[in-house]
């Protein structure tokens, strides 16, 4: 073994070693399932945003959406990441912070409660079991792959260490642990990527002040900095000589594929239990809206630094070899901090990578785990401690599930990932937002609307994958894209449901309830605070968006007009 897979080693090791404890600590501290499903009610600002941006980002940050960006879509990442980043802002003020109100220990929990029905609480923690064991698959398989990188252990092992890591501490000490060691990775993965970047930007030919040029010139033609992004997913000359698309329409649907799934992504930070779920946590909703700020400007900022990151292996010498050799795109952050940064900081670096992976297990653990064991199974529990005893079993259980999963599965971390998130946002857009909104919106209308954006997605999404039915998405500009189909039919049959029923006077009762201000929130100081960050966010902005103008747009404008 080199000395740097040592240090990688030591490095990996040591940093799981911490958030063990931690959790085992923590663990220590839950009393009741209260602690151990929403930390109390009592998280503040810091262990919210922590968790919000750290199980959001996980391993698909690094290798899945790094891979597609250095495949030519940075573009569509930037612009999916500006909807995404702005889904926390509108999802806290016209969703989460009356999802705190409700003061229930999970989502489905909510919506059960909301409706005044078993059977929506049941449907929906089966949408929660399906959607986030998906991604609970994607992080573990992504974190195993970074440890069998850096220690040279075989898959099974590499992917047991992983398992075994996040497993202990989350089944133990429930989400009180989880927000804990969420921030902890969040700080550890932030810092050492910001201070590692430059060692990045150096490498490549021209630097920082040259990349975008050196990429241009390298690839501009393909479409990597156009407004429309790659168009690499598209046969261009095909599309012209079939007469199914022109040039141009492909371009645009290149841009609206980038669109959509930012909206996709900007409803999912907004109403998806791993995120959303944080309000329940929340300390008030001041803190709600504060985090929900925060991880905004994590999601814009530091996402397209890390892109830009991504893209500068473009011009670096022997990068397309040395990423080829490490196994193909998705490796190749983990190649640049291996090859690009002293050992030590590129460690620190390589263990950051792990820990988003390990925020995001954990946090989809425990969801999945309380659902199960909340919403799903309808189990009679004794008391208190029988409820956190057997929650805790249950998470075990599936744990080991996902694992013996995860030893056969070759699915690409980015699409797993995907697949998850546009389930949950099919599934519960339409009712999350009209249970807050909506007069009209009755049980039934909500148990059809979730059930038809949920088969409704699957159903488009298996006969695309399998080639069942020829994917015409793209002959209508993406608008027939799954996803869309999905939130079509959930729209379709909430109406339809809500006419054939009735609103009960429970239901109606609950919200009322539900949109009264809290008298515990009017005070002139905490408003003065979160106004702070608002400004703050508004500041951040105009200078990113200024930024993108002068040293991206109106640059590519002029090597357009050039060539």
């Amino acid at each position: 073994m080199s000395n740097n897979m040592m240090i990688y080693l030591v490095v990996v090791i040591a940093s799981i070693v911490v958030y063990v404890i931690v959790g085992l600590v923590v663990g220590r501290k839950v009393g009741d399932t209260a602690d151990y499903y929403v930390s109390g009610r009592q998280a503040p600002t810091i262990l919210i945003a922590g968790t919000l941006f750290a199980s959001m980002l996980s391993t698909n940050g690094f290798m899945g959406d790094t891979n597609w960006t250095y495949g030519g879509a940075i573009v569509n990442a930037v612009t999916l990441n500006a909807l995404c980043g702005a889904g926390y802002v509108i999802g806290v003020i016209f969703f989460g912070r009356y999802l705190r109100r409700s003061e229930n220990l999970t989502m489905p929990e909510y919506f059960g409660n909301r409706f005044n029905s078993r059977g929506i609480q049941r449907m929906a923690g089966v949408i929660v079991v399906v959607s986030i064991t998906c991604y609970l698959l994607a992080v573990t398989v992504g974190v195993g792959k970074l440890i069998h990188t850096l220690t040279g252990l075989d898959q099974i092992p590499a992917y047991i260490i992983a398992w075994a890591c996040f497993t202990s501490f989350t089944f133990y000490s429930g989400s009180r642990g989880v927000i804990i060691t969420d921030t902890m990775m969040f700080l550890l993965f932030l810092g050492a990527t910001v201070i590692a970047a430059p060692y990045f930007f150096n490498a490549a030919n021209g630097g920082l002040g040259g990349l975008l040029e050196g990429v241009w010139n390298g690839h501009g033609v393909e479409g990597y900095l156009s407004w429309h992004g790659t168009t690499y997913n598209y046969d261009v000359a095909e599309a012209a000589t079939t007469g199914i698309n022109s040039p141009m329409d492909v371009k645009r649907d290149a841009f609206l594929y980038g669109i959509i799934y930012g909206v996709i992504w900007l409803i999912v930070v907004g109403i998806s239990p791993w995120q959303a779920g944080r309000n329940l946590m929340a300390k008030s909703e001041h803190v709600a809206m504060r985090s929900s700020t925060i991880a905004c400007i994590c999601t814009t900022v530091f996402l397209t630094f890390l892109y830009m990151m991504s893209i500068a292996l473009l011009n670096t010498p022997g990068a397309a070899e040395g990423i080829e050799a490490a196994g193909g795109a998705e490796y190749e952050m983990i190649w640049g901090f291996s090859n690009l940064v002293p050992a030590g900081l590129g460690a620190l670096a390589l263990a950051g990578i792990m820990a988003a992976g390990l925020s995001s297990a954990s946090t989809f653990l425990s969801v999945v785990g309380f659902s199960v064991a909340n919403d799903v199974f309808n189990i009679k529990f004794k008391d208190d401690k029988d409820q956190l005893r057997k929650t805790r079993i249950i998470m075990l259980v599936i744990s080991i599930i996902a694992l013996i999963i995860a030893f056969s599965f070759t699915e690409g971390i980015r699409n797993l990932s995907w697949l998850a998130s546009t389930l949950i946002a099919s599934s519960w857009c339409v009712i999350a937002f009209a249970s807050v909104w909506s007069k009209k919106l009755n049980a039934k209308g909500a148990l059809w609307s979730m059930v038809a954006g949920f088969v409704g997605y699957v159903v488009t999404k298996a006969m695309s994958k399998f080639a069942i039915a020829p994917d015409i998405s793209g002959k209508f500009y993406n608008m027939l894209d799954p996803f869309l189909i999905g939130i079509y039919l959930s729209i379709i049959f909430a109406i339809v449901g809500t006419v054939l029923g009735k609103k009960t006077a429970e239901e109606a009762a609950v919200q009322d309830k539900m949109l009264v201000t809290p008298k515990s929130i009017l005070s002139r100081k905490e408003y003065k605070r979160t106004l702070l960050y608002a400004n703050l966010l508004i500041v951040i902005g105009v200078l990113v968006t200024v930024g993108l103008i002068a040293g991206w747009a109106v640059p590519v404008m002029g090597w357009q007009a050039a060539m």
